[in-house]
């Protein structure tokens, strides 16, 4: 055995001798470590900011931001480093293990991140910012319900009553309640004595003073407001319920509308909640507004009155009559004023609708400079498609031309998640109809053929980010197709649709404005303003035809007419604004071009 092992010990050694004598093997040469010098990766690069470049070509806030003055190229710079910074180090925070509740990002739902807006950097400069014209809002539901309550309870003679005793948190949650005014209050509190509608023994329906219902309330006033808050608004919960769907929303939604109605009924909480209206939407740089808003019933009860005013047209004299006294005013001289879109609800029978558009006609001849079209309303994946009332609408179409009435279609249309459908299907009709504006136009960026022709005929898209969110078609910003629109070279503003019911809490246009430019990296200020831009160049400020509409949306401010010198007007505030960012926020420029 040792004798065997000696001997492989000694070939062992010999293999080994003969590798070390043999010819030495060649290496393979490794190259330097990668570089971004490395002309081939310059070449990349090169490659895709010229690919970037094109595209960017494409998109629709294009010409406005390559027309930036130096000072506005400033502002979005810092901006745009605001921005950055507060994703950083204000929105992206982990939440831990057992508070997962804390985690919070840039882009995370509006319910969810509208506490923390407000003590953003970037919203104290959106707040500022020239937003142009509200394009897209249903007047019911723009004033903030807070501020409506306090109008009610500061107004002599105002009542309430509910369906049943809202004692239990059941009963409230399932009541229904109404707002009326009386002017006897001193009879109607003795016929009630302490009796509330949060009394076990209310009787439904019977007439309780406001003040003494909001006082006797389970926590007061401030029980109260909840309770009536509950009742005209999307709670957060509600919103975020993505996997209830969007029926389920809308029937939250629409049970809003009553009451919130039912607050505004009497004339001088009317009166008062438009004068507070506009001044707010003048504090919040919106200059112009457009309501989508009926009116086929009498129900403004005039002042001193029980009973609402039989004359249908009342309330559309009251809105005229304080858009006036508003404009009188110091404020109120830089309100360019409102028109309202005529809008009947879809799901109506078909000769409702066609009744209601007879007095459309109607209001358009009393009132030719207050009315400016025609729309349909509400859900639309269970209202009438268009396609369905095309008799009607066709019929409208030739009733106001023999009329010689300007009453161009502004249609919501494509407020879905519908593929192929009867609802996207609208978008379809929409245009057919020469609809000059669609609002929302939400599945529009699936149609190739629609944007082409969208863009051809110079129709723009009312974009309402947090109102589609909310009524889940969306579930953040960050999933929304408004990048889509643009980048195809869609032209769109920003509306808010009903801010009230949807929790803003605020009537202007800070919010949508302030999660568009928080949720994507390609707006930008300079996109934000395009928008804006965008919002009073399709504002039907006059009657126009189609020729002269289209006209003088494409001379812009290089036209004469009264929408060429309120572009002007704009972009005056727009250079202020631009002016103001830079002066204001000038260590960050300083800090930029350190850091450059």
């Amino acid at each position: 055995m040792a004798l065997l092992s000696l001997s492989r010990a000694a070939l062992l050694l010999t293999s080994l001798l003969s590798i070390c004598t043999a010819a030495p093997v060649e290496l393979v040469t490794i190259s330097a470590d990668p570089s971004p010098s490395d002309p081939a990766v310059q070449e990349h690069l090169r490659r895709q900011a010229d690919l970037i470049a094109n595209e960017k070509l494409e998109r629709s806030d294009y010409a406005f931001r390559s027309s930036l003055s130096n000072t506005a190229i400033q502002a979005e710079a810092i901006v745009a480093a605001i921005r950055q910074h507060e994703i950083e180090n204000f929105w992206r925070v982990a939440g831990g293990l057992g508070h997962e509740e804390d985690e919070r990002f840039a882009g995370m739902m509006f319910p969810k991140a509208k506490p923390l807006i407000p003590s953003t950097t970037l919203w104290t400069i959106i707040s500022r910012m020239p937003k142009g014209s509200l394009l897209h809002a249903h007047p019911s539901a723009v004033m903030d319900y807070g501020t409506i309550l306090d109008i009610l309870l500061g107004t002599e003679g105002m009542v309430i009553s509910a369906s049943q005793s809202v004692s239990t948190p059941l009963a409230a949650a399932n009541a229904t309640i109404a707002f009326a005014h009386v002017n006897n209050i001193t009879a109607v509190a003795q016929q009630q004595g302490n009796v509330s509608i949060s009394s076990p023994d209310y009787a439904p329906g019977a007439l309780v003073p406001l003040t003494h219902a909001a006082d006797a309330y389970p926590g007061g006033r401030a029980g109260f407001a909840e309770f009536w808050m509950s009742k005209v608004t999307i709670s957060e919960e509600e919103s975020v319920r993505h996997d209830l769907g969007v029926d389920a929303i809308w029937r939250t939604f629409q049970k809003c509308f009553d009451p919130a109605g039912s607050a505004t009924s009497y004339e001088p909480v009317l009166r008062e909640v438009y004068q507070r209206m506009f001044a707010a939407f003048v504090d919040d740089g919106i200059y112009w507004a457009e309501f989508r808003s009926g009116g086929s019933s009498a129900s403004l009860v005039p002042a001193g009155e029980e009973t609402p005013d039989p004359d249908p047209e009342f309330q559309f004299r009251v809105l005229v009559e304080e858009l006036e006294k508003f404009q009188a005013t110091e404020k109120g001289q830089a309100f360019w004023g409102l028109r309202v879109i005529w809008s009947d609800v879809r799901s109506k029978a078909r000769e409702s609708i066609l009744t209601n558009m007879k007095k459309a006609i109607q209001r358009k001849q009393n009132f030719p400079n207050l009315f400016s079209g025609y729309d349909l309303v509400a859900q639309e994946d269970l209202g009438r498609p268009l396609s369905d009332l095309a008799p009607e609408l066709l019929w409208f179409q030739n009733q106001t031309a023999s009329l010689d009435l300007n009453m161009p279609f502004f249609f919501h249309a494509g407020e879905t998640l519908g593929d192929g459908n009867a609802t996207d299907d609208n978008l379809f009709d929409a245009l057919l109809f020469e609809s000059r504006r669609i609002g929302h136009g939400f599945s529009l960026f699936k149609h190739p053929e629609l944007m082409e022709l969208a863009r051809k005929r110079s129709v723009i898209v009312e974009v309402c980010p947090i109102s589609n969110e909310v009524l889940r078609l969306n579930t953040d910003i960050l999933h929304h197709p408004l990048p889509a629109m643009i980048a195809h070279g869609i032209p769109v503003a920003i509306s808010n649709d009903d801010p009230a019911i949807l929790g803003q809490d605020n009537p202007g246009l800070s919010y949508d404005f302030y999660q568009t430019i928080q949720g994507f990296d390609n707006i930008g200020l300079g996109g934000l303003g395009a928008m804006a831009h965008n919002s009073v160049r399709w504002s039907n400020f006059e009657d126009q035809d189609h020729e002269e509409w289209v006209r003088d949306i494409q001379l812009g401010a290089a036209g004469t007419g009264i929408k060429a010198q309120r572009l002007r007007d704009w972009e005056a505030k727009w250079e202020a604004f631009c002016e103001w960012i830079v002066d204001e926020y000038s260590e960050w420029q300083k800090n930029m071009t350190i850091i450059g």
